[in-house]
């Protein structure tokens, strides 16, 4: 009976209703609301007739439910729709669709391969900053939010085989390398870095070329000496993490006084974080300076 009248919101025209019958689906609703209710779900979300508010809160209600039960997404019949909504212009709904993409892709992304090239022009709509309402520019970046979910999702594929595909994703991440850089502004530093280490952990991903790859460590060795410990704290973080990537390793070396420095910083975090990335970056060139300074 609860689940009949909650449908009948979910179906009814009162969008105020819609929502709320959405929004206690998603955040209560157990298997038994899933299997009966996703359907109805599914078909707010792709209704062209919908309000955005609407649209969004299916996508988002859809989510939780396929959390809590994966089984109410039909992967056959999903992958052709997951790629129109990716097509939407709404960035309130494309926000809300992406969020609901990254979960399909991390259990399955050999399914979702048609909608990687969507991806990629999402994000060139966001370098350009094309078609950008102002209600989703964050000081001055267009939907951080939504660049941050577009290179999460693109790490899941194993590989880009596209070549234009690819060449335009490396040339939106080369834009992003290139314009981020640190202000005095603590907002914009926030959301220009989410958006910054999530263009990183893409470029490391997708095996860039070593240009590339010295680019990354050259911006990380400008975070590492900054004021802000956060940002150093990243910086180090990101740094460890390129250690595993070939070729890398003797540019990571250029920067070892600085890193050195940070082992004398007063936030523990940042000891830590310099000393893990010592210890990954020392070998028969370095371990002499490296051990000498430990033992002082």
């Amino acid at each position: 009976m609860v689940i009949n009248t909650v449908r009948n919101d979910i179906i009814g025209r009162n969008e105020t209703y819609q929502c709320l019958a959405l929004t206690m689906v998603g955040n209560i609703g157990g298997k038994e609301f899933s299997e009966s209710l996703a359907p109805d779900v599914q078909k707010l979300l792709i209704s062209s007739s919908c309000r955005p508010v609407v649209r969004k809160k299916a996508a988002l209600c859809l989510l939780r439910l396929y959390r809590k039960n994966p089984d109410v997404v039909n992967i056959d019949g999903w992958s052709d729709r997951m790629a129109q909504l990716l097509d939407e212009r709404d960035l309130g709904v494309l926000t809300s669709v992406m969020s609901l993409f990254v979960s399909l892709v991390s259990n399955n992304a050999e399914a979702y391969w048609n909608c990687l090239p969507k991806c990629v022009r999402i994000l060139e709509r966001m370098a350009r900053n094309q078609d950008i309402p102002q209600e989703y520019t964050y000081y001055g970046i267009p939907s951080p939010w939504l660049q941050v979910k577009a290179m999460r999702a693109l790490q899941y594929f194993p590989t880009i085989e596209d070549p234009s595909a690819r060449r335009a994703l490396f040339e939106v991440l080369q834009r992003i390398l290139m314009g981020t850089d640190v202000v005095k502004n603590v907002n914009k530093n926030n959301a220009s870095h989410a958006v910054l280490f999530e263009a990183l952990a893409l470029v490391m991903h997708l095996d860039a070329e070593k240009e590339m790859m010295s680019q990354c460590v050259a911006l990380l060795g400008k975070f590492i000496a900054v004021r802000e410990p956060n940002i150093r704290y990243l910086g180090l973080e990101n740094m460890s993490r390129m250690l595993l990537v070939t070729d890398v390793q003797d540019i990571i070396k250029r920067h070892q006084a600085q890193i050195i420095t940070s082992l004398k910083d007063p936030d523990i975090s940042i000891r830590r974080r310099a000393l893990d990335l010592l210890y990954g970056m020392c070998d028969v060139t370095n371990a002499k300076e490296i051990v000498e300074e430990l033992l002082q």
